[in-house]
């Protein structure tokens, strides 16, 4: 069952949808009321499982609001991943509303379209780093795992840039480019409510992954880090994220995550300074080997954003060793400890 929660924010609605993959339970739908018709932020994914594809639970979410399919008027979706923009385009064929995302969330759907040159792509990045022939196999599949879940490939009818004003419900919502969870997140900020609709960029209890993919950011890392500064300087007192439940102190929940990042970037540093090593390998050391398929490629994709970051500010470079595999030391120009 979904879950529904009028929080205290009126004309706000939180509706924790049911997703249940890679250990992603749920993910949060929000209806921002606006008259007679809604604004739906995040709609979950298609479920290949179920004969009405997972519609019901987001049918009672808006009835729970006090709306019916009829009255969704826009869909906003935070960022391009499945399961957050799984349902966009059953949901766009019902309510005849347009589908609002950032223009870089196109690479997203690209990738949908094509996804064998995707996993293609990741198959490379992962053999040129040590990965075995067998493991970045069953790596590069998870993109292959989510698919299911995806109803079909829509792109934006309007492509946002970052710094947009909607009037919804009488509120004024800035639309906030967040890079680096994934290139074309944006956040909504109403700086007369103190409210952030997060998406994934701020999670309460958790640090969202960062990821390196061939192709979209050279730097995610960074550009997250940007944007969480950003998000800081705006001072929200209320976030309601993309999973999980609301919280506040959203600027405590931002230096907690700096510290986080700051302190595994000193640490692979670290390491890199002590033996130049393989992504595979500071991977191995750092980061917790995982059982999950899908853990492992978060890991390895961290350390990657992690490595690029150190790369751009010019603390670490690669060569290539005798088998072909990239390896990263520190160069003469990184800083003296």
């Amino acid at each position: 069952m979904n879950e529904l929660v009028m929080d205290a924010v009126p004309g706000v609605t939180r509706v924790a949808l049911p997703v249940g993959v890679n250990a992603v339970e749920s993910v949060n739908m929000y209806v921002l009321a606006d008259g007679d018709s809604v604004t739906v932020v995040d709609c979950g994914v298609w479920r290949p499982d179920l004969p009405d594809g997972g519609l019901a639970a987001l049918e009672a979410g808006l009835e729970g609001a006090g709306y019916a399919l009829r009255d969704v008027s826009r869909i906003l979706v935070t960022h391009a991943h499945i399961d957050h923009y799984g349902l966009a385009g059953r949901l766009m064929e019902l309510t005849g509303a347009g589908l609002s995302m950032h223009a870089m969330t196109d690479l997203d759907c690209e990738k949908y379209r094509h996804p064998d040159t995707a996993r293609a792509r990741r198959r490379d990045t992962y053999a040129d780093h040590g990965v075995s022939e067998l493991e970045r196999t069953d790596l590069a599949d998870h993109l292959t795992r989510w698919l299911p879940y995806l109803h079909s490939v829509v792109e934006a009818s309007t492509r946002y840039r970052g710094g947009e004003k909607l009037d919804i419900g009488g509120d004024t919502w800035e639309v906030v480019h967040t890079p680096g969870h994934s290139l074309g997140h944006v956040c909504l900020w109403s700086p007369a409510r103190g409210l952030l609709l997060s998406g994934d960029h701020l999670l309460p209890g958790i640090t969202p992954p960062v990821a390196f993919e061939r192709g979209f950011d050279a730097d995610p890392l960074r550009s997250y880090l940007d944007s969480l500064r950003a998000i800081a300087d705006r001072g929200p007192t209320l976030v309601y994220p993309g999973h999980g439940r609301p919280f506040g102190d959203a600027v405590g929940r931002i230096e907690a995550i700096l510290r986080t990042k700051t302190r595994r970037l000193e640490k692979i540093r670290r390491a890199i300074e002590a033996k130049p090593s393989t992504v595979t390998e500071l991977a191995d050391t750092l980061v917790a080997k995982a059982i999950l398929a899908h853990q492992r490629q978060l890991a390895l994709s961290e350390t990657l954003a992690h490595i690029a970051y150190l790369r751009w500010s010019g603390e670490v470079e690669r060569r290539t060793r005798p088998d072909g595999v990239y390896e990263w030391y520190c160069t003469s120009g990184a800083r003296a400890r």
